[in-house]
C-alpha cells in the first residue's frame, strides 16, 4: 500500500494541529461549499441534482489520487453520501461537520498512530 503523502507533514504536534485545522477549513467548509455550488447549479440548468451528484463524486475521488487508488475510491463514496446528504437536507451543516471530522480523525490518526 502506498503511503500518504500528509503523513510526511506529521513530524511534530504542532505540524499536526496546523494541519488539523487546514483540512477542516479545506475539506468541512470549502470543498462542501463547492459540492453544495456545483449541485445547485445541476439541479437548476445542467442535467439535474443526481447527475452532478455522480458526476462531481467521480471528480471529488479523482482528485484524490495523488494519496492513491484505494483512497480515491473511498473518497468518491464519501463524496457521494456528503453530497447526498446536502441534497437530502438543503444544508451545508451537517455535511461539512462530518466531513471536518472525517479529515479531523485522520490526521489524529496519522499523529499518534502514524499510518
Amino acid at each position: 500500500m502506498d503511503a500518504n503523502p500528509f503523513e510526511s507533514l506529521i513530524t511534530s504536534r504542532l505540524d499536526a494541529l496546523v494541519l488539523a485545522v487546514l483540512v477542516i477549513v479545506t475539506g468541512g467548509v470549502k470543498e462542501e461549499v463547492q459540492r453544495a455550488f456545483v449541485l445547485h447549479r445541476f439541479d437548476q440548468r445542467l442535467g439535474g441534482a443526481r447527475l452532478g451528484l455522480v458526476l462531481y463524486s467521480l471528480v471529488f475521488g479523482a482528485g484524490h489520487v495523488v494519496q492513491g487508488y484505494d483512497v480515491a475510491v473511498v473518497t468518491a463514496l464519501l463524496g457521494l453520501a456528503w453530497g447526498a446528504l446536502f441534497l437530502w437536507r438543503r444544508s451545508l451543516v451537517a455535511a461539512s461537520v462530518s466531513h471536518a471530522g472525517f479529515n479531523a480523525a485522520q490526521v489524529l490518526q496519522f499523529a499518534v498512530l502514524g499510518g
